[in-house]
Protein backbone atom coordinates (compact mmCIF):
# COMPACT_ATOMS: atom_id res chain seq x y z
CA UNK A 1 0.00 0.00 0.00
CA UNK A 2 1.13 3.56 -0.66
CA UNK A 3 -0.29 7.03 -0.99
CA UNK A 4 0.21 8.74 -4.34
CA UNK A 5 -1.15 12.25 -4.57
CA UNK A 6 -4.61 12.12 -3.02
CA UNK A 7 -5.08 8.41 -3.76
CA UNK A 8 -4.47 5.45 -1.48
CA UNK A 9 -3.33 2.68 -3.82
CA UNK A 10 -2.93 -0.98 -2.89
CA UNK A 11 -1.33 -3.65 -5.04
CA UNK A 12 0.32 -7.04 -4.92
CA UNK A 13 0.92 -10.39 -6.56
CA UNK A 14 -0.62 -13.71 -5.58
CA UNK A 15 1.20 -17.04 -5.56
CA UNK A 16 -0.30 -20.48 -6.08
CA UNK A 17 -1.35 -21.04 -2.45
CA UNK A 18 -4.52 -20.42 -0.45
CA UNK A 19 -7.21 -21.63 -2.83
CA UNK A 20 -9.41 -24.67 -3.41
CA UNK A 21 -8.29 -26.00 -6.82
CA UNK A 22 -6.65 -29.42 -7.05
CA UNK A 23 -4.21 -31.36 -9.19
CA UNK A 24 -2.26 -29.35 -11.75
CA UNK A 25 -4.17 -26.23 -10.68
CA UNK A 26 -3.43 -26.48 -6.96
CA UNK A 27 -4.46 -24.30 -5.31
CA UNK A 28 -5.20 -20.59 -5.96
CA UNK A 29 -5.74 -20.84 -9.70
CA UNK A 30 -7.44 -17.67 -10.95
CA UNK A 31 -7.72 -18.57 -14.64
CA UNK A 32 -11.06 -19.72 -16.02
CA UNK A 33 -9.59 -20.66 -19.41
CA UNK A 34 -7.06 -23.33 -18.40
CA UNK A 35 -9.29 -26.39 -17.85
CA UNK A 36 -9.87 -26.10 -14.12
CA UNK A 37 -13.29 -26.61 -12.51
CA UNK A 38 -14.99 -23.24 -13.05
CA UNK A 39 -16.75 -23.32 -9.69
CA UNK A 40 -13.40 -23.74 -7.95
CA UNK A 41 -11.96 -20.83 -9.94
CA UNK A 42 -14.89 -18.66 -8.90
CA UNK A 43 -14.30 -19.66 -5.29
CA UNK A 44 -10.61 -18.77 -5.64
CA UNK A 45 -11.47 -15.37 -7.08
CA UNK A 46 -13.89 -14.73 -4.25
CA UNK A 47 -11.23 -15.72 -1.71
CA UNK A 48 -8.96 -13.08 -3.25
CA UNK A 49 -11.73 -10.48 -3.34
CA UNK A 50 -12.59 -11.04 0.31
CA UNK A 51 -8.93 -10.91 1.35
CA UNK A 52 -8.51 -7.60 -0.46
CA UNK A 53 -11.77 -6.20 0.90
CA UNK A 54 -12.83 -4.75 -2.45
CA UNK A 55 -16.30 -4.72 -3.94
CA UNK A 56 -15.20 -6.13 -7.27
CA UNK A 57 -12.38 -7.90 -9.12
CA UNK A 58 -11.98 -7.28 -12.84
CA UNK A 59 -10.12 -9.83 -14.96
CA UNK A 60 -9.31 -9.38 -18.63
CA UNK A 61 -9.87 -11.86 -21.43
CA UNK A 62 -6.21 -11.72 -22.39
CA UNK A 63 -5.36 -12.24 -26.06
CA UNK A 64 -1.58 -11.52 -26.30
CA UNK A 65 -2.20 -8.18 -27.98
CA UNK A 66 -1.37 -4.51 -27.47
CA UNK A 67 -5.00 -3.60 -26.88
CA UNK A 68 -5.65 -1.40 -23.81
CA UNK A 69 -9.09 -0.59 -22.43
CA UNK A 70 -10.49 1.75 -19.77
CA UNK A 71 -12.79 0.05 -17.29
CA UNK A 72 -15.82 2.16 -16.38
CA UNK A 73 -17.94 -0.38 -14.50
CA UNK A 74 -19.17 -2.08 -17.63
CA UNK A 75 -18.35 -5.10 -19.79
CA UNK A 76 -14.70 -5.24 -20.81
CA UNK A 77 -13.69 -6.22 -24.38
CA UNK A 78 -10.79 -8.68 -24.81
CA UNK A 79 -7.54 -6.86 -24.11
CA UNK A 80 -4.15 -7.07 -22.41
CA UNK A 81 -4.13 -3.76 -20.59
CA UNK A 82 -6.78 -2.27 -18.33
CA UNK A 83 -6.97 1.20 -16.77
CA UNK A 84 -9.40 2.55 -14.20
CA UNK A 85 -9.95 5.44 -11.81
CA UNK A 86 -12.75 3.69 -9.91
CA UNK A 87 -12.37 3.09 -6.18
CA UNK A 88 -12.57 -0.35 -4.54
CA UNK A 89 -12.31 -2.11 -7.91
CA UNK A 90 -9.23 -4.32 -8.18
CA UNK A 91 -8.05 -4.74 -11.75
CA UNK A 92 -6.11 -7.96 -12.32
CA UNK A 93 -3.62 -9.40 -14.79
CA UNK A 94 -3.27 -13.19 -14.97
CA UNK A 95 0.09 -14.81 -15.73
CA UNK A 96 2.04 -18.05 -15.66
CA UNK A 97 5.40 -16.81 -17.09
CA UNK A 98 4.41 -13.51 -18.73
CA UNK A 99 5.09 -10.19 -17.02
CA UNK A 100 2.37 -8.88 -14.70
CA UNK A 101 2.88 -5.10 -14.84
CA UNK A 102 1.10 -2.77 -12.41
CA UNK A 103 1.08 0.99 -12.94
CA UNK A 104 0.07 3.70 -10.49
CA UNK A 105 -0.55 7.29 -11.52
CA UNK A 106 -1.90 10.24 -9.56
CA UNK A 107 -5.46 9.76 -10.81
CA UNK A 108 -5.67 6.19 -12.09
CA UNK A 109 -4.11 2.72 -12.07
CA UNK A 110 -3.41 0.06 -14.69
CA UNK A 111 -2.74 -3.66 -14.96
CA UNK A 112 -0.87 -4.94 -18.01
CA UNK A 113 -0.22 -8.42 -19.43
CA UNK A 114 3.12 -8.48 -21.23
CA UNK A 115 4.54 -11.64 -22.71
CA UNK A 116 6.73 -11.74 -25.77
CA UNK A 117 3.91 -10.31 -27.89
CA UNK A 118 3.13 -7.52 -25.45
CA UNK A 119 6.76 -6.57 -25.01
CA UNK A 120 7.51 -6.47 -28.74
CA UNK A 121 4.32 -4.45 -29.37
CA UNK A 122 5.26 -2.06 -26.52
CA UNK A 123 1.98 -2.43 -24.70
CA UNK A 124 3.31 -0.59 -21.65
CA UNK A 125 3.98 2.53 -23.74
CA UNK A 126 0.46 2.34 -25.17
CA UNK A 127 -0.95 2.01 -21.65
CA UNK A 128 0.93 5.05 -20.34
CA UNK A 129 -0.06 7.10 -23.39
CA UNK A 130 -3.72 6.30 -22.80
CA UNK A 131 -3.42 7.14 -19.10
CA UNK A 132 -1.89 10.47 -20.08
CA UNK A 133 -4.64 11.17 -22.61
CA UNK A 134 -7.61 10.15 -20.47
CA UNK A 135 -6.45 11.00 -16.95
CA UNK A 136 -3.67 13.59 -17.44
CA UNK A 137 -1.05 11.22 -16.03
CA UNK A 138 2.62 12.10 -16.49
CA UNK A 139 4.18 10.64 -13.33
CA UNK A 140 4.12 6.93 -12.63
CA UNK A 141 5.22 4.13 -10.37
CA UNK A 142 5.71 0.74 -12.01
CA UNK A 143 5.78 -2.67 -10.33
CA UNK A 144 6.46 -5.92 -12.18
CA UNK A 145 5.81 -9.24 -10.44
CA UNK A 146 7.44 -12.66 -10.97
CA UNK A 147 7.88 -13.79 -14.58
CA UNK A 148 10.10 -16.10 -16.59
CA UNK A 149 13.61 -14.64 -16.55
CA UNK A 150 15.89 -14.45 -19.55
CA UNK A 151 18.02 -17.40 -18.46
CA UNK A 152 14.97 -19.70 -18.80
CA UNK A 153 12.94 -18.12 -21.60
CA UNK A 154 13.84 -20.00 -24.78
CA UNK A 155 12.59 -18.65 -28.10
CA UNK A 156 15.16 -20.55 -30.18
CA UNK A 157 15.51 -19.13 -33.69
CA UNK A 158 12.42 -16.92 -33.58
CA UNK A 159 13.10 -13.61 -35.32
CA UNK A 160 12.07 -10.76 -32.99
CA UNK A 161 13.08 -7.95 -35.34
CA UNK A 162 14.40 -4.94 -33.44
CA UNK A 163 14.11 -6.97 -30.24
CA UNK A 164 16.75 -9.47 -31.35
CA UNK A 165 19.24 -7.35 -29.40
CA UNK A 166 17.63 -8.67 -26.20
CA UNK A 167 18.27 -12.27 -27.20
CA UNK A 168 21.18 -14.22 -25.74
CA UNK A 169 21.61 -17.22 -27.95
CA UNK A 170 18.24 -18.98 -27.95
CA UNK A 171 16.87 -17.01 -24.98
CA UNK A 172 14.93 -13.73 -24.82
CA UNK A 173 15.33 -11.30 -21.90
CA UNK A 174 12.00 -9.51 -21.42
CA UNK A 175 13.37 -7.55 -18.46
CA UNK A 176 16.08 -5.85 -20.51
CA UNK A 177 13.58 -5.10 -23.26
CA UNK A 178 11.11 -3.54 -20.80
CA UNK A 179 13.82 -1.49 -19.10
CA UNK A 180 14.88 -0.09 -22.47
CA UNK A 181 11.27 0.73 -23.35
CA UNK A 182 10.81 2.65 -20.10
CA UNK A 183 14.12 4.48 -20.53
CA UNK A 184 13.01 5.69 -23.96
CA UNK A 185 9.87 7.35 -22.56
CA UNK A 186 11.21 10.87 -22.11
CA UNK A 187 7.82 12.58 -21.67
CA UNK A 188 7.05 10.81 -18.41
CA UNK A 189 8.54 10.80 -14.94
CA UNK A 190 8.99 7.50 -13.14
CA UNK A 191 9.12 7.93 -9.39
CA UNK A 192 9.66 4.23 -8.76
CA UNK A 193 10.34 1.18 -10.91
CA UNK A 194 10.50 -2.26 -9.32
CA UNK A 195 10.98 -5.33 -11.52
CA UNK A 196 11.01 -8.74 -9.87
CA UNK A 197 14.01 -11.04 -10.21
CA UNK A 198 11.90 -14.08 -9.31
CA UNK A 199 11.69 -16.61 -12.14
CA UNK A 200 8.35 -18.40 -12.42
CA UNK A 201 10.00 -21.25 -14.33
CA UNK A 202 12.40 -21.90 -11.44
CA UNK A 203 10.20 -21.08 -8.46
CA UNK A 204 7.47 -23.65 -7.75
CA UNK A 205 5.54 -21.13 -5.61
CA UNK A 206 4.19 -19.76 -8.91
CA UNK A 207 2.37 -21.29 -11.84
CA UNK A 208 4.55 -21.70 -14.94
CA UNK A 209 3.23 -22.72 -18.34
CA UNK A 210 6.71 -23.28 -19.72
CA UNK A 211 7.58 -25.59 -16.83
CA UNK A 212 4.34 -27.53 -16.41
CA UNK A 213 2.17 -27.12 -19.51
CA UNK A 214 -1.20 -27.73 -17.88
CA UNK A 215 -1.28 -25.33 -14.96
CA UNK A 216 -3.12 -22.44 -13.32
CA UNK A 217 -2.66 -18.69 -13.34
CA UNK A 218 -1.64 -16.30 -10.57
CA UNK A 219 -2.26 -12.59 -10.79
CA UNK A 220 -1.11 -9.08 -10.13
CA UNK A 221 -3.76 -6.76 -8.73
CA UNK A 222 -3.96 -3.03 -8.10
CA UNK A 223 -6.76 -0.82 -6.85
CA UNK A 224 -7.64 2.58 -5.44
CA UNK A 225 -8.83 2.20 -1.87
Amino acid sequence: MFILGYLVIKFGFTNRFGGVSAGAYESLNLGEHVGDDLEKVRQNRDILRQNLGVKKLVFMEQIHSDKVEIFKDENLPPCDGIITNLKDVAICVMVADCMPILVAGKNSVAAVHAGRAGITKKILTKTLNLMAKEFSEFEFEIYVGPFIQGSCYEVNGLDLGEFNIYKNGKNFDMKKALEAEIKALKNYKFNKIEISNTCTHCNSEYFSYRRDGTTGRFCGYIYIS
